[in-house]
């Protein structure tokens, strides 16, 4: 008997039309983020900073790697781990961060509101942009919360995520910043419950133009 047509999908493809089948919520993104965190990042750039310096360079390569390891005060199998990770992540981990974090945030209340995620992976520590355009102000905390939840998750290379919003006219009207491994603490399904009275908390230099601290624009 010739195969049906959804059986002879692959596992993955298959176990996504099951899902959708039976309305259960599968993963929104097209493909998960890198396999790398921000501590590993900062490792594996720090290292190929490290490799271009004359005083390195004249170390034998046998020993090469564990001198570099006790400058960055790390074990050589910390340091080994993070650059295979890294190596494996390639050139483009910063866009397929973006990508990533993008469909997280259009997957939730941010859906058709996401401006720009960007995400500066130049320096070790790497910072994670995202604005969007904000209906309501009493709603930007909340906004803000998922928008860095988001972020940190769909970047895992991320130190800091950075946010802001304009409302429907363009002008800025929110802004802040926090780090990743406090957004990561957020939970999606308390952001409603908890942004105003906790989570807001977490953001640093918050400006929030309906509390009568607008940024500057």
């Amino acid at each position: 008997m010739p195969r049906s047509p959804a059986l002879s999908l692959a596992p993955s493809r298959l176990l996504v039309l099951i899902l959708v089948t039976l309305g259960l919520d599968a993963r929104p993104s097209a493909a998960a983020p890198p396999d790398l965190t921000a501590e590993e990042f900062k490792l594996y750039s720090e290292y190929q900073a490290a490799l271009t310096d004359e005083r390195v360079q004249k170390i034998p390569d046998a020993k090469r790697l564990g001198a570099i390891a006790r400058n960055f005060k790390v074990s050589e199998k910390a340091l080994s781990a993070a650059i295979a990770r890294g190596e494996k992540a390639g050139a483009g981990v910063a866009k397929a961060c973006e990508a990533e974090a993008r469909a997280l945030l259009e997957a939730g209340a941010l859906k058709g509101l996401v401006r720009e995620v960007n995400v500066d992976a130049a320096a070790a520590h790497v910072v994670t942009y995202v604005s969007w355009t904000n209906m309501d102000g009493n709603k930007l905390e909340e906004e803000a919360s998922a928008a860095a939840l988001a972020a940190a998750t769909g970047a895992p290379i991320t130190s800091t995520v950075a946010v802001w919003a304009v409302d429907t006219a363009g002008k800025k009207v929110f802004e802040a910043k926090i780090s990743a491994s406090a957004a990561t603490r957020f939970k999606l399904d308390r952001i409603t419950m908890f942004a105003t009275k906790l989570y807001i908390k977490s953001f640093e230099d918050v400006k929030n133009a309906y509390k009568g601290t607008p940024p500057a624009n």
